[in-house]
């Protein structure tokens, strides 16, 4: 039993070095590669009591992740990447939210730095409508710009009446206004920031991790370390343009690329030192990128 037990987890991390290989490459996922590392997408029915221990509305009206995902297959979208949230409870778990990562082959256009994204999310336990998010994928350091959810195109698909239809006229919505988007990323290359400027922005970004309303605009840069918000990490984000200057910063908040102050002032001699986490909860990463891009389109 032992044996049978040791090969089944032998080949179970296979599979998922598989998938992590496919991921890493923006390869197309099977329904396999996806049940390996988001099996909640895959939940197909729920039952009257299921709905009640949950708690949720009578008017509540399940539709599977996998049919949209599916919907979105017919419409030429390719899953690369899934992630599920661990579930805090055992009532919820094998409800939990969870995001998938669908790209388009028509737009993966050769010479080109940035192409568009859309990202799935859900949850089965009434704590998040469907929700499709535009978002665009930058090659040259696996970041993203998610798009602020009112202007771009982020929709609900409610529960109550999905339909392929719907779909369909959002993901028309999206290609339309990724065209603007991208003119959007073609205009922040042309502009240029003065010393004064990316302060401001990474101080301004600094508060997007640092909510609590003890944290301003006045202390901020007590706290945060700003001159490592903004480090260049590559030849491509070297400069004084606002593309560069937000990737810069982007990366630094997403991934913990900076130091801050457990209190007092960063600067001060007797002050403790940290560095910051990478943000891996994927909705405060999704709720982050949307902020920035908000900072720097209000920039061009």
């Amino acid at each position: 039993m032992g044996n049978l037990d040791q090969n089944e987890a032998m080949l179970q991390e296979r599979v998922r070095n598989s998938v992590s290989e496919k991921v890493k490459n923006h390869q197309a996922l099977n329904d396999n590669d996806i049940k390996a590392i988001c099996p909640v997408a895959f939940k197909e029915t729920m039952s009257q009591s299921e709905i009640e221990k949950l708690g949720l509305s009578k008017h509540y009206s399940f539709v599977p992740t996998m049919n949209v995902v599916n919907d979105l297959r017919e419409l030429g979208y390719e899953v690369v990447d899934a992630v599920q949230v661990k579930s805090r409870k055992k009532t919820t778990n094998g409800y939990q939210k969870h995001m998938l990562t669908l790209e388009h082959p028509k737009y993966k256009i050769e010479g080109s730095g940035e192409y568009p994204q859309i990202l799935l999310t859900n949850s089965h336990d009434g704590g998040n409508a469907f929700s499709l998010s535009a978002g665009i994928f930058r090659l040259v350091c696996s970041n993203g710009l998610v798009i602020k959810t009112e202007d771009y195109g982020t929709a609900r698909l409610v529960h109550k009446g999905y339909s392929f239809e719907a779909v369909q006229e959002l993901v028309k919505q999206f290609e339309e206004q990724m065209s603007e988007v991208l003119t959007k990323i073609t205009a922040m290359k042309k502009v240029k920031l003065t010393k004064d400027q990316q302060i401001e922005f990474a101080k301004q970004a600094a508060l997007l991790r640092f909510t609590a309303k003890s944290y301003n605009e006045d202390n901020i840069s007590d706290v945060v370390d700003i001159d490592g918000l903004l480090n260049v990490e590559r030849k491509e984000d070297k400069g004084d343009g606002l593309w560069e200057v937000f990737n810069r910063v982007q990366e630094s908040i997403v991934q913990g690329k900076y130091n801050y102050a457990s209190n007092g002032n960063v600067k001060a001699a007797d002050t403790k030192i940290r560095k910051a986490r990478p943000i891996k909860n994927f909705k405060q990463s999704i709720d982050v990128n949307q902020k920035l891009s908000e900072l720097a389109f209000a920039l061009v």
